[in-house]
């Protein structure tokens, strides 16, 4: 704070009173225990001789070190209940929050037709229904890095013809190699229907069908 904003006559003050506080030192802040007789001596110093023994007794000295140390224990005790609720709240709907899992699907790569990328690449994907609402979430895997200006990883559901083509599809989204996640199954999308997941390399460039550059595939079956 500068000198010109304080009012007259008060920067010399503050900085006399800043001076004093950077000298202060851990001893300066501890409380010092006032005699056992003070509030003896202030009561006879305010009610002088015309208190009589059939006044109503004072309030009793409180000694505020105790108040602290009990108000310190309770805010420590509120905290940790606290930290202990929300890690209950984390315990009960981390996974669960998806959902039972009702489908798994163990994803390969198929060396005759599928892109070289995907050559040590592998990827455990599990179904999950959580009141009608199915998410895809991906829980091991093993995904190639793609130039991210030019490429991307995606997720599908395809549903299969009866020569086990694809037949219709649908984009779960972008993929993470590094941090797969959970996905959504739109809605009009049956599993049971689209049941073949995929993952594919999509170039950036504007059209949103499937490259046909599929890395792997696999079948959900039921948990």
């Amino acid at each position: 704070m500068s000198d010109e904003l304080t009012p007259h006559g008060a920067a010399g003050s503050i900085s006399e009173l800043e001076a004093r506080l950077r000298e202060m030192t851990a001893d300066d802040q501890v409380l010092t225990v006032p005699p056992a007789d003070l509030w003896s001596v202030i009561e006879a110093e305010v009610f002088g001789s015309s208190r009589t023994s059939d006044d109503a007794p004072l309030a009793t000295v409180v000694d505020l070190a105790d108040r602290r140390r009990r108000r310190t224990m309770v805010t420590l005790a509120s905290a940790a209940a606290a930290v202990v609720a929300v890690v209950g709240i984390m315990a009960v709907t981390g996974s669960d929050s998806l959902g039972p899992e009702v489908a798994v699907a163990n994803l390969d790569y198929d060396p005759a037709a599928f892109d070289v990328l995907g050559a040590d690449a592998d990827a455990v994907v599990s179904l999950h229904d959580a009141d009608g609402t199915f998410r895809l979430s991906v829980d091991e895997s093993e995904l190639p890095d793609v130039d991210a200006e030019t490429a991307d990883l995606e997720l599908w559901l395809i549903q299969p013809d009866a020569d086990g083509n694809p037949a219709d599809l649908v984009s779960l989204g972008r993929i993470d190699p590094s941090a797969p996640g959970t996905f959504d199954v739109p809605d009009g999308f049956d599993p049971e229907v689209f049941f073949v997941v995929d993952i594919s390399v999509e170039p950036r460039d504007g059209n949103a069908a499937h490259s046909g550059r599929s890395i792997l595939r696999g079948a959900l079956t039921k948990a």
